[in-house]
């Protein structure tokens, strides 16, 4: 450290006691906007603690890769997870020398060689799910995304029958458990409570934890022949020493439950609630989806030819990041843009306030995917785009879950027209992910398909469609 390394300024209007924490709990969006107004870094008081909150993509990108030994997993939302979740809070969580370890165990799951398999079983079930729809049905699009991206992470993920029937236990509780995780992590002394909100949360943690521990004991005394992500966590080595604990286990099964059925079901959701308020995105999403297909269920090699459905979902995310806010602690004293970071400092940013700056992203609250196509999308709008974080700590199920998302949205797109319900608005549900309250669509049937092809072919990517796109998904840009 030099003389030179200036403190971190204040963010104005702060109140005797609470500082910045009733603007925070009142109005989190508005707190974080007016944060990145103030400067690329600021310091705030949330009761007796004092955090900062980074707004400059710069500055995010040197704290996720370049000062990963310097900034570690911790702060308020990850302690909220571990209280949750027990261990040291799963892979999305847990402090960077136990990522090191775990996140190598997990990997092959998500190799890029399973995609494909993955697909295939994404499609089924998006097939069955829509295919129990009915002409005029209207329909809780949120919940029925729920149900989809639940069975695909059993089909995929954790395939046994006891697994199964755990995670059906944790998709029924999992509105209760993400909408109090939010509150936990802004107030902690909120979970002390006697409200009824806190007797329903700690009933569904309860709940769940008991599941996951069935999951696990089952899974140990009887390994059975499974090639899933469950089958990695329990691993032995020559020894039979396990890799990991029951309780770093239950961590990561939580890890993976949020992210991989909350995370996805909210994007499909977003989604579509998007294109049916943009017709003409709509309409062009239709037709390319008819003219790549031709009735066809979608393999994993045809989402490629599917272009400006790939624009919209990366414009969802940034509209409706799934995980908004996130928050890191310093291990050791470090500087930041100039600045001095004390050891032990927590350190916020809002993944949403950063995508929609509107000096990276113009007009940023308007859904316009083709700000994605190559010639259009700019250096630094890449280099903002962090939905799934960026460096060793990027999410490790991004393919697998952008994959679901196309292929699902494929799927009921060539299946069904969906079209708002008259007086029904969805609303943001603020949580720890954002969801579309309220959402009803009424769908109705489409032509009915062709006979489909064999859902072994793989074709090539035809040659000579639409322009490539200048997405971080398509052109290997870290997010």
């Amino acid at each position: 450290m030099t003389d030179r390394l200036k403190e971190v300024p204040y963010l104005p209007r702060k109140l005797p006691f609470l500082g910045h924490l009733p603007g925070m709990a009142c109005d989190p969006f508005g707190f974080f906007d007016r944060a990145a107004r103030y400067g690329p870094l600021v310091r705030v008081r949330l009761g007796p603690k004092t955090a900062c909150v980074v707004n400059d993509p710069a500055l995010l990108r040197h704290m996720l890769v370049a000062g990963r030994g310097d900034f570690d997993k911790g702060g308020g939302v990850v302690e909220a997870f571990i209280k949750l979740w027990g261990g040291n809070g799963g892979l999305a969580a847990c402090p960077n020398e136990a990522h090191r370890v775990a996140r190598p165990l997990m990997q092959p799951a998500f190799h890029p060689s399973r995609i494909p398999d993955y697909n295939r079983q994404m499609v089924h079930n998006a097939t069955e799910i829509v295919g129990r729809w009915r002409p005029g049905q209207v329909v809780d699009i949120d919940r029925e995304m729920t149900r989809l991206t639940t069975k695909t992470l059993t089909n995929s993920l954790f395939t046994d029958p006891v697994s199964v029937r755990c995670v059906d236990q944790f998709q029924h509780d999992l509105p209760i458990i993400s909408s109090g995780l939010l509150a936990r992590t802004i107030l902690p002394a909120y979970g002390r409570l006697p409200l009824p909100a806190n007797r329903r949360y700690r009933e569904a943690q309860a709940r769940t934890r008991s599941a996951i521990d069935s999951m696990i004991r089952h899974r140990r005394e009887d390994p059975g022949d499974y090639e899933d992500l469950f089958s990695l966590l329990l691993v032995r080595g020559p020894d039979g020493t396990v890799a990991l604990s029951d309780e770093e286990v239950q961590g990561h099964i939580w890890s993976f439950m949020i992210g991989g059925i909350d995370t996805t079901a909210a994007l499909l959701a977003w989604t579509l609630s998007l294109l049916v308020r943009h017709p003409h995105w709509y309409t062009r999403v239709e037709k390319e989806i008819d003219t790549a297909l031709d009735g066809a269920p979608p393999s994993h090699a045809d989402l490629a030819r599917l272009p400006q459905l790939q624009r919209v979902l990366t414009e969802t995310l940034r509209l409706y990041p799934p995980g908004w806010v996130v928050s890191r602690v310093t291990r050791a004293r470090t500087a930041l843009g100039g600045y001095r970071i004390p050891e032990g400092a927590e350190l916020y940013f809002s993944i949403r306030t950063l995508l929609r700056d509107p000096t990276i992203y113009a007009d940023p609250d308007r859904f316009d995917p083709d700000r994605w196509l190559q010639g259009s999308c700019t250096r630094e709008q890449r280099e903002a785009y962090l939905p799934f974080g960026a460096g060793a700590r990027k999410c490790i199920g991004d393919a697998f879950a952008l994959a679901e998302a196309a292929s699902t949205l494929a799927v009921l797109l060539q299946r069904w027209r969906v079209q708002p319900v008259a007086g029904s608005q969805a609303t943001l549900k603020v949580g720890v992910v954002l969801h579309p309250k309220g959402l009803r669509l009424r769908v109705t049937p489409r032509t009915p398909p062709r006979p489909l092809r064999s859902e072994t072919e793989d074709p090539v990517p035809a040659r000579g469609q639409e322009g490539s796109t200048g997405t971080p998904h398509e052109t290997g840009q870290s997010s």
